[in-house]
C-alpha cells in the first residue's frame, strides 16, 4: 500500500482477512476486489460466490449448494433468485432459506427444511420517546413472543419440484398439513418450518 491509502472497509465481507499486530514495519497484501465489490451498485459478493450483501437494498443472498435463502429487507429485495429457488416476499423485514438435511445439494437433496421468520418481539414490550431517534425500554415484555405474519412464494427450479411434497411442520418440528408440491409453495402466515421431499 502506499502512503494515506485506505483499506476499502467492505473487503471483510468479502473473504478472510487477517491482521497482525508487530512492532517490526510489515507489509500489506490486497487480492483485487474490483470483481467483488461494487460501490455504485451497492454490493459485496464473497470470494466462493455464494455470499451477496445488497447494502442498498438491505438484503443478503445465500446460494450454496446445500443453502439457500435470502435474509433482509425482502421487499425491497423483489424477485430473488438463487441456483435451485425463486424467492419472492411482501415481508418488509424476513428470512427465508432451505437447507438440505441429508447432506446432498439442494438440486438432488431428498430432504429440505424450508425455514421462514419475520420479526418478532415479546407481548406487552413498551418503548417511549427520548428524542427523534431513540427509545428508552419501559417494558422488555413476556412470553408469548409475538410474530409478524409470514408471507410469500417459494419456487424451487428442479425438474421434478412438481413431484416432490411439501409438508407444514409446527414449532417443533411435527408434520400438521400437506402444502401441495415445491414447484410453488405459498408461505402460510403462522408456519415457520417447511419439509420438503418426495
Amino acid at each position: 500500500m502506499k502512503p494515506g491509502q485506505r483499506l476499502d472497509p467492505l473487503l471483510h465481507y468479502a473473504g478472510r482477512s487477517e491482521v497482525k499486530f508487530t512492532s517490526a514495519p510489515g507489509s500489506v497484501k490486497i487480492e483485487n476486489l474490483k470483481p467483488l465489490i461494487d460501490h455504485a451498485a451497492k454490493t459485496v459478493a464473497s470470494t466462493t460466490g455464494e455470499l451477496k450483501l445488497d447494502y442498498g437494498k438491505g438484503a443478503l443472498t445465500i446460494d450454496a449448494a446445500r443453502a439457500q435463502g435470502v435474509s433482509g429487507m425482502l421487499q425491497a429485495a423483489g424477485i430473488v433468485e438463487t441456483r435451485d429457488l425463486v424467492i419472492t416476499s411482501e415481508m418488509e423485514l424476513g428470512h427465508v432459506i432451505a437447507v438440505s438435511l441429508d447432506d446432498q445439494p439442494l438440486a438432488t437433496s431428498g430432504r429440505i427444511l424450508l425455514q421462514v421468520m419475520s420479526e418478532e418481539k415479546t407481548s406487552n414490550f413498551q418503548t417511549e420517546p427520548v428524542t427523534a431517534t431513540e427509545k428508552r425500554i419501559l417494558n422488555v415484555g413476556t412470553d408469548p413472543w409475538l410474530v409478524k405474519d409470514l408471507s410469500g412464494t417459494v419456487k424451487f427450479k428442479r425438474p421434478d419440484a412438481a413431484q416432490l411434497k411439501v409438508t407444514a411442520l409446527d414449532f417443533n418440528g411435527y408434520p400438521t398439513a400437506p402444502v401441495g408440491t415445491a414447484r410453488e409453495i405459498k408461505l402460510a402466515a403462522g408456519t415457520i418450518y417447511y419439509l420438503v421431499g418426495p
